[in-house]
């Protein structure tokens, strides 16, 4: 058992060396392989965690790969391994009435999480989502400043999916897709 702080999620890339660029989606599903068969991925995937599934990172690819697995029951995780994330489907994959999340940092820079409401997408993630994390100080936790505002929002999306990032969030099997170049809008 671990007495690392359950707010302090953005540690675990940084130690993995994930800190420089990150991007995942979460996605209310019934399970990983009904998110793979929605994101149209070939039939080329191999059946990895994240941390095997970063071997085929490459820096500025043209080819999309990412990485699909459980996040909790109801929810599935995809985190961009190389190319460009497939936010561009997130409408498509939820279950009907279903949300998707989308989170990105990269050069020091993060993107707002956006947020599909199970009908359109929306501006902004509702206020309620960020209460319990500001409460419990989520926004405190961390260095640098990147790191603090990482863990709230990743704080606000482990409560709204059911599930922290810690060691076995890397290590949960899924599947690593390649998605054919043109099947989702660039």
């Amino acid at each position: 058992m671990t007495s690392r702080n359950k707010l302090d999620q953005w540690s675990y890339f940084e130690e993995r060396g994930l800190a420089e660029r990150f991007e995942c989606s979460w996605v209310e599903a019934p399970d990983y392989r009904a998110v793979v068969a929605a994101l149209r991925a070939e039939e080329e995937t191999l059946a990895c965690d994240l941390d095997q599934a970063r071997r085929w990172y490459r820096t500025y690819s043209e080819e999309d790969l990412v990485w699909v697995a459980e996040q909790s029951p109801g929810w599935v995780k995809m985190f961009a391994v190389s190319g460009l994330s497939p936010w561009r489907a997130l409408d498509s994959l939820p279950q009907p009435g279903g949300r998707a999340y989308h989170l990105a940092y990269y050069a020091g820079e993060i993107t707002e999480p956006v947020y599909f409401n199970g009908d359109e997408w929306e501006d902004t993630i509702p206020d309620d989502h960020w209460d319990r994390p500001r409460q419990e100080g989520a926004d405190l936790v961390g260095s640098p400043v990147i790191g603090r505002e990482m863990n709230f929002y990743l704080a606000a999306l482990a409560y709204a999916t059911g599930r922290f990032i810690d060691d076995t969030w890397f290590t949960t099997p899924g599947l690593l897709c390649r998605i054919p170049k043109g099947t989702w809008p660039q």
